[in-house]
Formats: C-alpha cells, sequence, structure tokens
C-alpha cells in the first residue's frame, strides 16, 4: 500500500468516527464531554485531510498538525469534563506551543523530520495527560469500554513513541512515508488507535447513560437515597437473610417534625433543601452495611442488620444525634420522630409485619412530643396492634 491509498483510508475512517461523534452528541443527551469529543473528531478530520495535501501546499502541513494536536487537546479536555474534573490549562499550554513551533518550523523551511517529531512529541504528552484522567477515573471498577478505551489511548502513546524513532532514525532528506513501516506507523495504526479510542469514549458515555437510568429506577432524584419500591425490595432481602441465618434486625422509621414550617415559610424548594440535608445526615451516621432510604415525603426507612432490640436504643440516639446540631439556613433547628421494631424471634417475621410496628411506634413518638424514638415491643405472634406501647418495652429518647 502506497502513502496516497493509506492516507485516504484514514481521511475516509475519520470522516466516518467525526459523523458518529457529532450524531452521538446531538442524538443523545447533550453535555460538554461529547460537545468536546464531537469537535476533537472534526479537528483531526480537518488535520488529516490538510496533512494528507501537503504535499503540493506546505503551509497545509503546520495548519494540519496544528489542527491534530487541537483535536487531542480536546479529547484530553472531553475527559476532564466527562469525570468532572476541574479544567486545568496544561493541554491548551502544550498545544499553543506546538502550533507555534509548527508554523516557525514551516517559517524557517525545517525538515520534515522535525515536524514529524514535534507532531508525535505533542501528541505523546496529550495521550499521557488522557491515560492518567482515564485511569483516575474507570478504577476501581473497569468496564469492557474502560478497557477499550484504556488499550486505544496505549496503543496511540506506543504509536508516537514509534513515530518519534523512525523520525530521528530516518536520513534527513528520507521522508518516513516511504517505507512499508512508515506507512503502517503514519496511517494505519492510527486509524485503529482512532476509531478504538472514539469507539471506548462512546461507549463510556453511553455506559453512563445506563447506569443513570437504572439509578433513577431505584433511588430518589432529590436525596440520593433508595426510592420506596427499592427500599421494599432491599428490606425483604435483608429480612429473608435474616431469618435464614438467625441473625437480628431492626428497622427504623423517621419524620421530620415541623416540616411544613419550612414549606410554608420559604416554599417548597427549601423544604426539598431540608429533607436532602437531612438525608445526608441520615446516611452518614449508618454503617456501610445499612440500608437507608426515602419512603415518601419527609420520612425515611432504614434497616439496621445485625441490630436487635437491645441495640435499638442505641440506634435511635444516634439518629437522633445525626441532626442535633443541624439547622435550617442556621435559623430553624430540624428534630426527629423516630419509630423501631426488632425482628421477633418467632411470630410474624414478613417486612410487612415489621413497617407496620416501626410505623406505630413513629407515631407514638409524635404523640409523645416529637424529638425522640419509641420502640415497638417485641411480639410473639403475628396479631399486631396500633395501640401505644407501655410498660418497660417501650424506650423513648429526647
Amino acid at each position: 500500500m502506497d502513502a496516497l491509498t493509506a492516507g485516504l483510508a484514514l481521511i475516509i475512517g475519520q470522516l466516518c468516527i467525526a459523523l458518529v461523534m457529532v450524531g452521538a452528541h446531538f442524538a443523545a443527551r447533550p453535555e460538554r464531554a461529547t460537545w468536546y469529543w464531537s469537535l476533537a473528531a472534526v479537528a483531526v478530520l480537518v488535520g488529516v485531510l490538510m496533512v494528507v495535501a501537503s504535499s503540493r501546499f506546505p503551509i497545509l502541513q503546520a495548519i494540519g498538525s496544528s489542527s491534530l494536536v487541537l483535536g487531542a487537546v480536546l479529547q484530553y479536555r472531553g475527559l476532564q469534563a466527562f469525570y468532572k474534573l476541574r479544567a486545568d490549562a496544561s493541554g491548551w499550554v502544550i498545544g499553543s506551543i506546538a502550533c507555534m513551533l509548527f508554523f516557525l518550523l514551516f517559517a524557517a523551511d525545517a525538515r520534515n523530520h522535525l515536524h514529524f517529531i514535534l507532531l508525535a512529541t505533542a501528541n505523546l504528552a496529550l495521550f499521557v495527560m488522557s491515560l492518567r484522567v482515564l485511569l483516575a477515573g474507570i478504577r476501581p471498577r473497569w468496564t469492557f469500554a474502560g478497557m477499550l478505551t484504556t488499550g486505544a489511548v496505549l496503543l496511540l502513546i506506543s504509536n508516537n513513541i514509534t513515530r518519534i524513532v523512525l523520525a530521528v532514525e530516518q536520513e534527513p532528506s528520507l521522508s518516513v512515508t516511504q517505507s512499508p513501516m512508515g506507512i503502517a506507523t503514519m496511517y494505519l495504526v492510527p486509524l485503529g488507535g482512532i476509531f478504538l479510542y472514539a469507539t471506548g469514549l462512546l461507549l463510556l458515555y453511553f455506559e453512563r447513560l445506563v447506569n443513570d437510568k437504572h439509578n433513577l429506577a431505584t433511588h430518589d432524584e432529590l436525596t440520593g437515597l433508595l426510592n420506596r419500591r427499592a427500599m421494599v425490595a432491599a428490606g425483604e432481602r435483608e429480612v429473608a437473610v435474616a431469618i435464614r441465618h438467625r441473625r437480628p434486625l431492626t428497622v427504623a422509621f423517621v419524620d421530620i417534625d415541623f416540616l411544613k414550617r419550612i414549606n410554608d415559610t420559604y416554599g417548597h424548594k427549601a423544604g426539598d433543601t431540608a429533607i436532602a440535608d437531612v438525608a445526608r445526615l441520615l446516611k452518614q451516621a449508618c454503617r456501610n452495611l445499612d440500608l437507608v432510604g426515602r419512603y415518601g415525603g419527609d420520612e425515611f426507612c432504614l434497616v439496621f442488620p445485625c441490630a436487635d432490640s437491645d441495640n435499638a436504643a442505641l440506634v435511635g440516639n444516634r439518629l437522633l444525634a445525626a441532626i442535633k446540631r443541624y439547622s435550617f439556613r442556621g435559623q430553624h433547628p430540624l428534630s426527629l420522630s423516630i419509630g423501631l421494631a426488632s425482628l421477633p424471634p418467632h411470630g410474624d417475621q414478613s417486612w410487612a409485619s415489621l413497617v407496620h410496628r416501626a410505623d406505630v411506634a413513629l407515631y407514638e413518638a409524635k404523640s409523645q412530643g416529637r424529638s425522640r424514638f419509641c420502640i415497638a415491643p417485641q411480639v410473639q405472634t403475628s396479631q399486631e396492634s396500633r395501640d401505644p406501647p407501655d410498660g418497660s418495652n417501650n424506650v423513648a429518647g429526647q
């Protein structure tokens, strides 16, 4: 294969990549990452066109090389945006310096091998920076998309190192594209690397879309906690596991006291902020193995595996302490009413029964003045009652 045929193949391949990237940006949910990547694909396409045509118009070599470096800078910036990292100017600095040197080499009528070395060096630096961002973003969970993108970047890094070596070893008067090795290095390997890189970026993006869709199906949008449906399913699984392995389990129902005052004073948006703040504090007060979900409105449900009735008071105090120092906008302290119920050793051990008992205890806490917890009495039968618990089986905390 000669250089012209290989160059045309690279142009056609890059044109297809550019069309796919631009189409993906407008077809899917537009965001900054896909915008950068689509611009990068167009920049690389323009760069390839100009570099291939530079044999007749030498100035196009400097312009095309600058466009290729710009494409690498935009890919790097797109990865930063994708992983929500703070933007830095390092990519733009490298790109700007490389572009100035391209035109200085053209003005000085420098030999081609110096131009190739500069282009490969600039791209090598940008791809190494992109690899660092990629590795930091995909760890510790490696997926097929992450491995494919990492492999593509490593291929492009290896290709640019090879370009530098070939350009250095060539005679000053000999073009690196006059040998089969040079053609493969300059056109064929980059075509495969760029194609795999673009494919990997798209897979990373659509992988995130799928994960976001799954997350919205199981998590509350406002608080990020499990939603009611997911909480019920997870709670039923935990109850089944606790019964099978004869382990204790405690459920807590939590309600924010007097949230209506904030809604009436500041509006429902402020009330949503208060709910989100309380959700965050409750999550921080729990262990990694505990389940925390929003059951609806300002009511939360929490599941504490391996916590028996003797630990219920400790759980209640910990939840009350989590919000004790919180006040909305520094002016309106909030409190919680909490109902707790532990899995009984006998009788009705269903999730529905456990939730019902915790709900009864919650209303008892409210009736006693709020800002406290009540523990539902243990039962030996499936017969439940909403009568307020009394005697030594009731524990309340201020």
